[in-house]
């Protein structure tokens, strides 16, 4: 718990020093395309990340960049450490680049809860033989002595639980369940999403930077059949546009950050 705390404090005292500063997006994009280069040298590229934000305390893009440290600390096996530096995200100021990084971060700790939500479905088994029809019958099942799991996920939306029994055998309903996070997905199992190659879920192109209301920027996408016009700050679906520079463009989804050069 002191480690968190001593992080939120850090991490706050960096983003407090962020206005006023101007991006290195030259610096940056060399920094992803090390990181996309050489996914599973771990070490190295947490060692580039840190190097980066320690030479640029007050970019307004080190989010971005604490991104990729955090899910290389992932990948390298320090879940402890990598949810710390989730949770210190969810204290940034209110910005585009800092709220792309909560949305992964909430995103990330939805995946965390949602195996604290399958161990305690494990827990009532072991008890009744049968899974729950619903999670609220885990919370108040007399004889679980551990918390009740969360009841929903960090985005504030009901579990999507369901029995789905097996498609050959009848008369099994209780037996197998299906758990996701509505905003996720697919992506909801915490191992699936770490196994996933940086940015695959990413295939939106910008095509064009358009001015928008308020002099701000948006980018047109092609979303594959379709064009999307998005603006800094918001989000189409899963993607959402961070940051529209004089060189890059920067979007997440709820896993990943992934970095274009302007086009």
């Amino acid at each position: 718990m002191w480690r968190t705390r001593f992080l939120l404090v850090v991490w706050a005292v960096l983003v407090c020093s962020v206005a006023g500063h101007a991006a290195d997006e030259d610096g940056l994009l060399e920094l992803w395309k090390q990181h996309m280069a050489t996914p599973d040298d771990h070490d190295v590229v947490i060692k580039a990340c840190r190097d980066f934000s320690a030479a640029h305390a007050g970019d307004p893009l080190l989010p971005v960049v604490r991104g990729f440290e955090e899910w290389h600390t992932l990948r390298a096996g320090k879940q402890d450490e990598a949810f710390a530096m989730f949770e210190a995200d969810l204290a940034l100021p209110p910005s585009p680049v800092n709220d792309g990084a909560r949305r992964i971060a909430f995103a990330w700790m939805t995946r965390k809860d949602r195996d604290k939500v399958a161990a305690a479905l494990q827990v009532y088994y072991r008890k009744e033989v049968a899974y729950p029809k619903t999670l609220e019958q885990v919370a108040a099942h007399p004889k679980l002595k551990s918390a009740p799991p969360p009841l929903n996920d960090r985005f504030g939306k009901p579990w999507n639980y369901a029995l789905t029994g097996f498609e050959k055998l009848k008369g099994f309903a209780d037996q197998k369940y299906s758990l996701r996070s509505a905003v996720l997905g697919d992506l909801s199992d915490l191992k699936s999403a770490e196994k996933l190659p940086y940015a695959e879920r990413i295939s939106a192109v910008p095509q064009q930077v358009i001015p928008a209301p308020g002099n701000l920027l948006a980018v047109k996408f092609n979303l594959g059949k379709i064009t999307s016009v998005i603006g800094a700050g918001t989000a189409a679906g899963d993607l959402y546009l961070a940051f529209v520079g004089e060189k890059i463009i920067v979007v997440c989804d709820y896993t990943h950050w992934k970095i274009f050069p302007r086009p």
